[in-house]
């Protein structure tokens, strides 16, 4: 049996066609798209695409609604959420609130 796409990988399906740099970027996000990712909640690396935006882990059961093609919040978004939040000038206490989504010192396990 011979070796197909050692170095192409996944957009050996496209051939000769759409230029290297274009294939090359397509199979970048095409690894990571496929790989397991960690997950928030559990941390284990048990998590998968299951539809655009839409990811599950298998270990806890957990639907995360992330970027399409990589379970990370896009850089955009966090720079603007940080600015929102220098600009509302919250304190320590707030922002630990607001990230968790309780109270500090408040128990969730009744959530």
């Amino acid at each position: 049996m011979t070796k197909k796409t050692v170095k192409v990988g996944s957009t050996g399906r496209f051939g000769p066609r759409y230029g290297v740099t274009v294939r090359r970027r397509i199979r970048e996000v095409e690894v990571d798209l496929k790989r397991w990712h960690t997950c928030p909640k559990c941390k284990s690396k048990s998590v998968k695409r299951v539809a655009t935006g839409i990811w599950v882990c298998r270990r806890c059961g957990a639907k995360i609604a992330s970027s399409a093609y990589t379970l990370a919040t896009p850089r955009a978004i966090v720079k603007e959420v940080k600015k929102v939040l220098e600009e509302k000038k919250l304190a320590p206490e707030e922002l630990a609130e607001v990230s968790t989504g309780h109270a500090p010192g408040e128990d969730s396990s009744h959530v």
